[in-house]
């Protein structure tokens, strides 16, 4: 027979128990639990931005070198564009077709212009390019022999866009405007012309850089190669290859 005091023992353990069991089963502080209002902030990894790719810079173009040329010196071979006394290039009126020789001018000219020439007995219709105010280059005519580009320049110098003042020249640095007389003292007799009408007026011409002399008829010779021609002792024109006596 249990005794009371014996119940009231039991009954004391029985809630003890109940009570821790209780507490090992509640939610943790901080914790959402059945009836728990506020939830337990969840951290978020942020999303990883990846690094821009570098930039990669187009390098500028390299300037055209013969954007710089100050002299055109006019040989029988054809021209050589200089900068100073350093040939940057040459362009060769024998063999060039005439597309290329012109985009080869503009380069170091600038942009050309389209001009006629005039037909005459002598000389047929050609098709020439002009830079500055007397300066052309154009297809072969009766002067010159078949497949050699024509060149004749009336001018010093080329006034280009850019700035440049391009000297036209013979290889000893006769140009436009200058006396002949160097020229004539240093050339064969036989290589030049006078085609002087007028007594009062002096014509000449002359080879300064031959390629060949053709023999006309006896001992008469035409010189066949780069000229200048003059008035009154001071040169007004020089001429790529062609002939300096005229037989049309």
């Amino acid at each position: 027979m249990r005794t009371r005091g014996g119940l009231w023992a039991a009954t004391a353990v029985l809630v003890a128990t109940m009570t821790v069991a209780g507490c090992a089963s509640g939610a943790a502080p901080g914790e959402a639990g059945d009836g728990d209002a506020t939830p337990r902030a969840t951290a978020t990894a942020a999303a990883s931005t990846p690094a821009p790719a570098e930039a990669t810079a187009t390098p500028a173009p390299a300037p055209d070198a013969l954007a710089s040329v100050d002299t055109i010196v006019v040989t029988a071979a054809g021209l050589s564009l200089r900068q100073g006394e350093v040939e940057l290039a040459s362009l060769d009126v024998v063999a060039l077709p005439l597309d290329e020789a012109v985009a080869l001018l503009t380069r170091a000219l600038g942009e050309p212009r389209e001009a006629g020439v005039e037909e005459d007995h002598c000389q047929p219709a050609q098709t020439r390019w002009g830079w500055g105010e007397g300066t052309y280059l154009g297809t072969p005519d009766l002067y010159t022999d078949e497949g050699t580009l024509t060149f004749t320049t009336k001018d010093t110098s080329i006034e280009t866009d850019d700035g440049r003042s391009v000297r036209l020249q013979t290889p000893g640095g006769i140009a436009v405007g200058d006396p002949i007389a160097p020229l004539a003292e240093a050339t064969d007799p036989a290589y030049t012309d006078d085609f002087s009408a007028d007594p009062s007026r002096e014509v000449l011409s002359l080879v300064y850089d031959l390629v060949r002399a053709d023999e006309v008829s006896g001992d008469e010779i035409s010189p066949y190669g780069a000229s200048v021609h003059s008035i009154d002792g001071l040169v007004t024109a020089i001429l790529g290859p062609s002939t300096l006596k005229d037989y049309c």
